[in-house]
């Protein structure tokens, strides 16, 4: 018989445990953006909790920005999309559920489909803006004056959603990108990645959806191969810095 005492439950993991529920159901789609939840008394019976452990859980989730707790009117579903997405990846990201090799991938699978329907559904209005964002891009790169480069670039593909005129995906997508901002701009656009945009450009200019969705794959694949050692590069610098602080701080104890 095992000597090892047992461990109580915290009532943190069970709070922790009821926000995962419902960010799942949110990310589901049980509840709307902009959808009342159930009143706290049935949510709090439904969930199998206390009332104390759904407030907590609730001002959590408000914090959080997923959540609207209106005073004498009940709580509601963020009516901000993008907002509750990003939040879902920031928290995915945080508790390690999530990495950028995941996010790279979705971005691939996402973006390429985009493309597709972009080169099926653009305005010559659309195209022609492209290739001026294209032209402006080009003039940076050349001059070394790159200070607008990444909001060019996400000009560049938010354009390209736009085009594939399905407004769900334009918001996902979105979200990923700004998720990955952070990171995208610490690495300049180059003339090698600029090429890459252009190939993309010209296959949907040319209406031919399947050669703009390999160029996006290729300009994704080239993009991740580029950014994820950066990325893996920095992680272990700023882990080393905080096993120095760590082994600083034991060594004054």
């Amino acid at each position: 018989m095992t000597t090892n005492k047992i461990q109580p439950i915290h009532r943190r993991q069970i709070t922790t445990a009821v926000i995962d529920r419902i960010l799942s159901m949110i990310a589901e789609g049980y509840w709307q953006p902009g959808e009342a939840l159930p009143a706290q008394r049935e949510l709090a019976k439904s969930l199998g909790v206390g009332m104390s452990t759904l407030r907590e859980a609730l001002q959590s989730l408000q914090t959080m920005g997923v959540l609207e707790m209106r005073h004498g009117g009940g709580t509601f579903v963020s009516d901000n999309p993008n907002g509750i997405y990003e939040r879902l990846i920031d928290i995915s990201l945080a508790s390690g559920e999530m990495d950028m090799q995941s996010l790279f991938e979705a971005r691939e699978i996402l973006e390429t489909g985009i493309a597709y329907h972009a080169a099926r559904r653009a305005t010559e209005e659309q195209v022609q803006r492209l290739f001026e964002i294209l032209e402006i891009e080009r003039r940076q790169i050349e001059s070394g004056q790159g200070e607008h480069l990444f909001e060019l670039d996400f000009d560049f593909h938010r354009l390209i959603a736009e085009m594939a005129r399905n407004r769900f995906l334009e918001q996902v997508d979105n979200t990923l990108r700004n998720a990955l901002a952070v990171l995208l701009r610490k690495l300049p656009l180059t003339m090698e990645g600029w090429k890459l945009h252009y190939k993309v450009a010209e296959g949907i200019r040319d209406r031919k959806p399947f050669q703009a969705l390999e160029a996006m794959r290729t300009l994704i694949e080239v993009t991740a191969a580029r950014y994820l050692p950066y990325m893996a590069k920095t992680t272990r610098h700023i882990r080393s810095l905080d096993w120095d602080n760590d082994f600083g701080e034991s060594q004054q104890h």
